[in-house]
């Protein structure tokens, strides 16, 4: 209880003299004008049941804390500083600094801490013996077991984030503005990892992994508005590193899973065999990306907006990279006093590298072995992405307002499912809706939405294994099958993507008086996909919502809302076995 209460009253030190700061920056000359409020309180956090799951991203202190937050604002002719901060506890500790000169300078930076409370994996549920005979109440063949190096263990981390955004007016022109941004994220703490050996121990094992991830990102830009262009430029750069030391763990000797013998025969089948090896490693990365922006007026009621992107990301662990381009056009016209039209383009081009994968050669110096297995790992992300749309939107007068609107996507990826197969999904989308507002106190919307899709995303003949008896062959010199010889037993594509997509959404307001209001509103949607040769897929969605604002007086408000949702959906269930 010693360390929350010590860092209580530092923090309340602090931010009790943070609003004489202030008048050191406003002459006592001149006015000035500020407002500040102090809250102190308290809390108390129970835990029952598996509470690491459920409060995953809200961990409190199992015990009662101090609490306290102060704002403060302040101002003298054009300059303006504002403050706001909230302690938590001592891993929730937020804060919010901002001030502005005249129109010239401005400039806030913000601080926000939290902790992410990782549930440890018990691992219980793999622990599993094959019997040895068919009635399946005799063990004795091969064992699925798991191992705990630290029980006991709390998994969480705390993260920080910082962030500065400052803004400059260049003198002596009134529409150049520099802008300049930083945010770094300090991830720090303890994690899980589970080790899986390979299959001829099915052994398991969780470890204690250090966790010190950083991340920086500088940006910085301009944007100038010269007579009818609006132009911006921003620049950014990223990187990513972990500073925590390399995970390692023993993998076990390969040998004959019952027997103990054979460890020539299983070991020339796995990369790792009676060895220390390092596992998890997080890569370091960087980041680099340009964004361009321009704006001007076409006619005398149409404008038109066009952005240009290029980034390079890096693996610089892995000499990885992925590169992107893309660009868009914005054109908005209204042809009349009652109606408009937004139309939107887009077109992106992204290319990751290919991976070379080296192995050695399995079952070296065996009979029926030194089969070379090395291969290139092709990405799915290396594609190209073009979308188009347009909507119109009539309003008579200030009642009504309806619109329709129609759209397509077209994703086609250079390598999936294999090299150079250049295969594409397309999806069509319409929707039309209206809004209603008869008077200030009633305001109604209605939405109904369609989505065709053509060959959504799916894992390619990979989902199930038909028989083999009869279709394989054997090795040559070898009477045995192998696992690998399985993948040509291969079938079956499965997707969760709908290939038909139905929405309705409804929201209505109710304000009869400057004391009540009352909204409610419907999501719901029907997605199907019969396309698949494996899965009927089906998914149903309803989403009801309801609040209430109450304000009898200007001392009180009341509130309350509630949201339920329901979700249905049809899948596949996959039983383990014991020897595939």
């Amino acid at each position: 209880m010693k360390r929350p209460f010590i860092k209580f009253l530092v923090v309340i030190t602090a931010i009790s003299v943070l609003p004489f700061f202030p008048s050191l920056g406003f002459s006592e000359e001149e006015p000035t004008s500020s407002v500040w409020s102090l809250w102190l309180g308290g809390h108390y956090t129970g835990y029952e049941d598996f509470y690491k799951k459920v409060g995953e991203f809200d961990r409190g202190e199992k015990e009662a804390m101090p609490e306290v937050s102060l704002s403060y604002s302040g101002y003298k002719g054009d300059q303006s500083w504002d403050f706001f901060g909230h302690y938590y506890d001592p891993k929730r500790i937020f804060f919010d600094l901002s001030g502005r000169s005249k129109d010239i300078l401005s400039g806030k930076v913000s601080y926000r801490s939290s902790y992410r409370q990782r549930a440890t994996d018990l691992l219980e549920n793999l622990m599993a013996r094959e019997a040895t005979n068919q009635a399946a109440d005799t063990a004795g063949g091969k064992m699925f077991t798991y191992e705990h190096e630290n029980p006991d263990a709390d998994f969480g981390y705390t993260r920080h984030e910082l962030k500065t955004d400052f803004k400059v007016k260049v003198p002596g022109s009134a529409n150049l503005i520099l802008k300049a941004f930083h945010r770094s994220i300090l991830e720090k703490g303890d994690d899980q990892k589970v080790v899986s050996m390979h299959c001829s121990s099915c052994h398991m094992v969780s470890k204690c992994a250090e966790v010190d991830r950083r991340t920086h990102t500088v940006s910085a830009g301009a944007e100038a508005d010269v007579g009818p262009v609006f132009f911006s430029y921003m620049g950014s750069y990223r990187t990513f590193k972990s500073e925590a030391p390399t995970s390692v763990a023993f993998y076990d000797t390969a040998e004959h899973p019952v027997k103990g013998t054979m460890r020539d025969e299983f070991g020339t089948r796995t990369v790792f065999n009676g060895e220390e090896v390092p596992f998890g490693q997080i890569p370091e990365t960087e980041k680099m990306a340009h964004t361009l922006k321009i704006k001007t007026d076409i006619g005398k009621n149409g404008n038109i907006l066009g952005s240009f992107s290029n980034s390079q990301a890096k693996n610089k662990s892995a000499g990885l990279k992925i590169k992107s381009n893309s660009g868009s056009l914005k054109y908005v016209v209204s042809p009349s006093q009652k109606t408009k039209i937004v139309a939107l383009a887009s077109l992106a081009l992204i290319e990751s590298d290919e991976a070379q994968i080296d192995l050695p050669l399995w079952r070296d110096g065996l009979t029926g072995g030194g089969q070379d297995f090395d291969w290139t790992r092709y990405s799915n992300l290396t594609r190209t992405v073009a979308k188009g749309s347009a909507k119109f939107i009539y309003q008579p007068n200030r009642k009504y307002r309806v619109f329709l609107s129609a759209g397509y996507e077209g994703t086609e990826r250079d390598d999936y499912p294999y090299f150079e197969a250049k295969e594409k999904t397309t999806k069509l989308k319409a929707s039309v809706g209206g809004r209603y507002r008869p008077n200030s106190k009633f305001l109604g919307r209605v939405k109904y939405s369609f989505q065709s899709t053509d060959d959504p995303f799916s894992p390619y003949e990979q989902m199930f294994e038909k028989a083999g008896k009869g279709v394989l062959e054997k090795l040559p010199d070898n009477g045995t099958y192998y696992y690998f010889q399985r993948d040509d037993l291969r079938y079956g594509s499965v997707t969760n993507q709908p290939s038909s997509l139905h929405g309705v959404e409804l929201n209505l307001n109710f304000r009869p008086n400057y004391k009540a209001s009352l909204s409610a509103g419907l999501k719901a949607s029907r997605g199907t996909n019969n396309d698949t040769d494996s899965l009927d897929f089906e998914r149903t969605q309803l989403q009801p919502q309801v609040s209430v604002n109450l304000a009898p007086t200007l001392k009180w408000n009341l509130f309350g809302s509630l949201a339920y949702m329901y979700g249905k959906s049809n899948g596949l269930a996959a039983v383990a076995m014991m020897d595939g």
